[in-house]
């Protein structure tokens, strides 16, 4: 456990300086809020207010120090929290930013996931019992094709169809976030306004599941025991439910743990045509105005979900599969 545990540390160190480094190279934030007329006298005075006259590796260590949440004075140790810096266009912290955001995403990356595995794990099984049908065939082709379709795609296509061309039908909004404002009765929850984009961010993982799994699944119940299990009369369903799902499971654990942690990221697009409020919109309209500290703690934030989900998937696969235990302890 401890070596998982310093191997993820090690990667997260590694994904964060690739991308401090990255944005290091940018050109000069504070030329372009100033604009390419005002004088170098006000670019310095910028660049001095932002911090980006210091070297770089004094703001590559306060960077790193920013996910450090306590702080050690007159050797009492106290919690500091976060400090990722401030934005460049608002002067707010860029943890509070993320902090308004990231639940909604994080409520549209659920709601996604959620969709693509409930469905993605009963039309995988079930299409295990059936393989080389002619229903099996057709399933995944439409599993291919959702796999190949781009993101922005398919949230142009879902937003125009269901809310435009069939909303007298559905009743669904084009856009819009969690969030809206009635009149009379102020800020109110709109659920509504998640269904579309949830439909559209689980589309490529449900593709991704549903084949995961119906092969997975194909390959367990070619195996010996499930055999045998077969030949004593056992039915159908108890052997899918007692013999193939627990060992079925492990490709398909593994790959809804990369899609979720992607989905933070991935959705940028989804959000920006849908109008949906969280960290992916955050994100494009930081780019936008090169607000790097925004966009550089919206990453960083990606690339801690990502490292944090993967050490509870390796967890998990001891549970799922006890060779892996042996294996590690060996």
């Amino acid at each position: 456990m401890g070596r998982k545990v310093l191997h993820g540390l090690g990667v997260l160190w590694g994904t964060l300086t690739l991308v401090f480094m990255l944005f290091a190279m940018a050109p000069d934030p504070a030329r372009q809020l100033a604009g390419q007329n005002e004088s170098e006298e006000i670019v310095a005075a910028i660049r001095t207010k932002l911090g980006l006259d210091r070297p770089l590796h004094v703001r590559y260590a306060d960077f790193l120090m920013g996910f450090v949440p306590v702080s050690v004075d007159n050797a009492r140790v106290a919690w500091s929290g976060l400090d990722l810096g401030k934005s460049y266009v608002s002067d707010r912290p860029v943890v509070d930013t993320i902090a308004d955001a990231l639940p909604a995403t994080v409520l549209l990356a659920l709601t996604a996931m959620g969709l693509a595995m409930a469905l993605g794990l009963c039309v995988g099984f079930g299409l295990a019992m059936i393989p080389g049908s002619a229903l099996d065939r057709w399933v995944l082709g439409f599993a291919a094709l959702g796999m190949s379709a781009p993101s922005f795609v398919m949230a142009i296509v879902v937003s125009w169809l269901f809310g435009s061309v069939w909303h007298h039908w559905t009743g669904l909004p084009m856009t819009g976030g969690l969030w809206e404002v009635h009149p009379f009765d102020g800020p109110q929850l709109a659920w509504n306004h998640l269904i579309l984009p949830a439909l559209t961010l689980g589309i490529r993982p449900l593709a991704v599941v549903i084949q995961l799994t119906r092969n997975s699944a194909v390959d367990v119940l070619g195996m010996s025991y499930v055999r045998t299990a077969r030949s004593k009369g056992i039915s159908s369903f108890r052997l899918l439910t007692h013999h193939v799902v627990r060992n079925a499971l492990n490709p398909v654990l593994t790959a809804a743990s990369g899609w979720f942690a992607s989905m933070l990221a991935g959705a940028v697009f989804v959000e920006y045509v849908f109008g949906w409020r969280g960290m992916g919109l955050l994100m494009f309209r930081a780019l936008e105005q090169s607000d790097l500290p925004v966009v550089l703690g919206c990453v960083s934030v990606v690339a801690v979900t990502f490292v944090a989900i993967n050490m509870l998937v390796d967890l998990a696969y001891g549970w799922l599969d006890p060779r892996v235990k042996l294996s590690s302890a060996n």
